[in-house]
């Protein structure tokens, strides 16, 4: 059987600047050359370090079907968050990443594992799209800011 890789990882939306203006201000993703889809708004994202794995930001289709609606986009709290999709990232910071979020005034859900050590917070990106941030990981993500 072939080993796969993860390439990337895509977010639909109606505004492809203001999302990809989060993940680059908030989570430190930068910006790679992507294609120039007529039709179309695209950016491509990948966090310094990862070069094997991007972010696609995709502007929707206004005539495809209607688009899954995201837990934050239909009201549900950061709380809800650990047993719902959402994209995960360890930062070296913990603390000053928090700071960073409560700053900003961003709605979060801390929690620590059962093991103690490790702490997470959930929160949501402009379009509802669950996210963590955890204490722990076993690459640099040191990137992540606020």
């Amino acid at each position: 059987m072939a080993t796969l890789q993860l390439n990337h990882v895509a977010r639909e939306t109606d505004d492809v600047r203001r999302l990809a203006a989060f993940y680059e201000e908030v989570l430190g993703f930068e910006r790679v050359a992507s294609p120039n889809y007529p039709a179309f708004q695209v950016a491509w994202l990948r966090l310094p370090g990862t070069p094997g794995v991007a972010l696609h930001i995709i502007e929707r289709d206004p005539a495809a079907a209607p688009a899954a609606v995201a837990p934050g986009a239909a009201g549900a709290p950061p709380a809800q968050l650990p047993r719902r999709h959402h994209l995960a990232f360890s930062v070296a910071d913990y603390d000053g990443f928090l700071a960073g979020l409560k700053a900003r005034g961003t709605d979060v859900f801390e929690k620590t594992q059962p093991d103690g050590r490790t702490r997470q917070v959930f929160f949501f990106d402009p379009d509802g799209n669950g996210l963590e941030v955890t204490s722990s990981g076993t690459g640099d993500n040191s990137s992540l800011r606020i």
